[in-house]
């Protein structure tokens, strides 16, 4: 247990806009659920991503346009915030997997070849 978070002066930055995908899962997403209602949010992705790539440029070009529109309104929130709070502090990602490096195994792993 790490504590309470600290709580800082500065309001919560502007969410960075979604892209043209989840735009149109967002749109389609509770359709795709009452068809298939068993199915988990993963599958349920999985459907929804098979749609997307069968889907017409006409509406991957709507979807676009409304993705570029939120980009552009985000560019200006974070722009303003950054303006009245200082540059936003990039969140770190707590690792899910650990890398060949992390193993932990308790020895230093280091590399014996080059030692004759």
């Amino acid at each position: 247990y790490m504590g309470a978070p600290v709580e800082s002066s500065k309001p919560l930055p502007p969410k960075r806009p979604m892209s043209t995908f989840f735009e149109y899962k967002k749109d389609i997403l509770d359709e795709v659920k009452k068809s298939h209602p068993d199915k988990k949010i993963t599958e349920l992705t999985k459907i929804v991503s098979e749609m997307w790539k069968k889907t017409d440029e006409e509406t991957k070009k709507k979807y676009e346009k409304i993705a570029e529109k939120n980009k552009a309104d985000y560019e200006t929130a974070k722009k303003n915030y950054e303006d009245e709070h200082g540059k936003i502090e990039k969140k770190k990602r707590a690792s899910r997997k650990k890398g060949k490096d992390d193993d932990d195994d308790g020895d230093d792993d280091e590399d014996l070849s080059l030692i004759h």
